[in-house]
């Protein structure tokens, strides 16, 4: 059989008489027709076979990063979770010390602030921690009642204020072993001294009636006389309170003076470089008035270690300290 031989023919003649066209198909132009149509549909039906597969990873791809991308988020807002109960506990410990210091200076008994939470633990335990610390809070708020407590002055008139504004003053000497600012050794602070400016209004930490103001003078008050001018405050039930390095006082002996009244200004001292502010607060303890840390009074005031100051308020300092008496006008008991 001829493969060339013509098996199928199409003519069309113009109308014009130009001539004739002719579309010749023989037998091996069909055999290629055929098996290109073959070949064609066969590719058609493994397309068609694959597209499942290419549209699955295609859109599977889409559905990998948004998973990636939602994990990502979530990870960054469990950080800042974690970053935020961080700071919570560290506001509740503070306000927890702060708790501690105010039922110490009420008379609230030590049962209830003692002993201290343990510091916050790992991010596996802190909802532990913060409900503890929450039900502290909430027995000290229960004792903190007028008619169950026991603070050796009124309320009104305890020292709970600082003696100058918050942001008008910075603590530079605190409580306990200073160095000298004259001679480097170490010496003992009893009370916490502010630079400040000038002439910076001193306020009265609690309400109590002036026993001494002035500038002390003679060979009996010597130790007194480092602090310059000073206003010394009976508070009551043994509490008293010194204010030391003033420019000049605002107030007399004799006068009866509420918390935050203007007592006098700042000015330099004989034993101060800048112009400063001095405090020191005197509590009745074993029989006697000795100076403590103002801190466990003034909640505004730093405590590097609470637990330790609340077992021994003196820090420490030495036994012997000077006396207010001669400066009072007072016998030496």
């Amino acid at each position: 059989m001829d493969l060339d031989e013509t098996f199928w023919e199409l003519q069309w003649h113009s109308a014009c008489g130009r001539g004739v066209r002719r579309l010749v198909l023989t037998r091996r132009g069909l055999r290629r027709t055929v098996w290109g149509l073959a070949v064609l549909g066969l590719l058609v039906l493994l397309v068609v076979a694959a597209t499942p597969v290419g549209l699955k990873g295609f859109f599977g791809s889409f559905t990998v990063d948004a998973a990636r991308r939602e994990n990502r988020a979530r990870r960054q807002q469990a950080d800042e979770l974690r970053e935020q109960l961080g700071e919570l506990a560290g506001r509740l410990a503070a306000t927890l010390d702060r708790a501690r210091r105010v039922a110490w200076a009420v008379g609230v008994p030590a049962a209830l602030w003692q002993p201290a939470v343990s510091p916050p633990p790992g991010d596996e335990a802190v909802t532990g921690w913060l409900i503890q610390v929450a039900d502290r809070l909430d027995a000290l708020a229960g004792a903190l009642q007028p008619s169950a407590l026991q603070p050796p002055a009124t309320l009104l008139a305890l020292p709970l204020q600082l003696p100058v504004g918050r942001s008008r003053g910075v603590p530079v000497g605190l409580f306990g072993w200073q160095a000298s600012p004259f001679t480097g050794k170490p010496v003992p602070s009893r009370g916490v001294t502010w630079a400040c400016q000038k002439g910076e209004a001193v306020l009265a930490p609690g309400g109590g009636t002036v026993v001494y103001a002035g500038a002390p003078q003679g060979r009996s008050v010597a130790d007194w006389m480092r602090l310059g001018t000073i206003v010394v405050l009976d508070h009551g039930g043994g509490v008293t309170s010194v204010l030391g390095h003033l420019q000049q006082t605002a107030v007399r002996r004799g006068q009866i003076v509420s918390r935050g009244q203007r007592v006098g200004s700042a000015g330099i001292s004989p034993w101060t470089k800048v112009p400063a502010v001095y405090l020191e607060i005197r509590w009745p303890m074993a029989g006697g008035s000795k100076p403590v840390d103002p801190s466990l009074l003034i909640p505004d005031l730093p405590v590097a270690d609470l637990d330790a100051l609340l077992g021994d308020p003196g820090a420490g300092l030495p036994a012997d300290f000077p006396s207010l008496e001669p400066l009072l006008g007072r016998r030496r008991r």
